[in-house]
């Protein structure tokens, strides 16, 4: 019965990544959807891809279940209207970034590989040959402490 009980409580438990899709069975096997034929697996342990994220996010908005009331954010935000922002992406089968995006409009540009426009838009005719990577760099800034004779000089920062 305990064997049979761990069994089941394995089934259907969250997935510890993206809190809009279900693992089921073990090992855990999370889809999430993208649309209404797109369920592609996703792995429970690892951070859900930036281009699946937009693009779940934008079908929950399709079907009422919009995602960004709760966390402060505009829920009149449309990504048809605004194609710098919010928008409905194109992602290849490994979750990135296809080069080029258009959103389900005539007007397309080119993406780098976090998704973000890098060239002006244009036709479907745009050529958007490779994606472009992008990666981030954290810098961590410390001041030196003053010691308690020293006085900062306000007038001298303000030139």
């Amino acid at each position: 019965v305990a064997l049979w009980l761990m069994l089941l409580s394995g089934l259907s438990s969250p997935c510890r990544t993206m809190k809009w899709v279900n693992c089921d069975g073990a090992p855990c096997t999370c889809q999430i959807t993208l649309d209404d034929s797109n369920r592609p697996a996703i792995d429970c342990e690892k951070l859900v891809s930036k281009c699946f994220l937009m693009k779940a996010e934008m079908y929950r908005r399709k079907m009422g279940q919009d995602v960004r009331i709760n966390i402060g954010g505009k829920p009149h935000e449309d990504a048809i209207m605004d194609n710098d922002g919010i928008y409905n992406p194109d992602c290849e089968n490994d979750g990135k970034f296809k080069a080029k995006q258009c959103n389900n409009t005539d007007e397309c540009w080119c993406v780098n590989s976090a998704g973000v426009r890098r060239t002006d838009k244009g036709d479907k005719n745009m050529n958007c040959s490779k994606l472009v990577e992008t990666f981030m760099i954290r810098l961590e800034l410390t001041h030196k402490e003053l010691e308690s004779n020293n006085k900062v000089n306000i007038q001298a920062l303000e030139k």
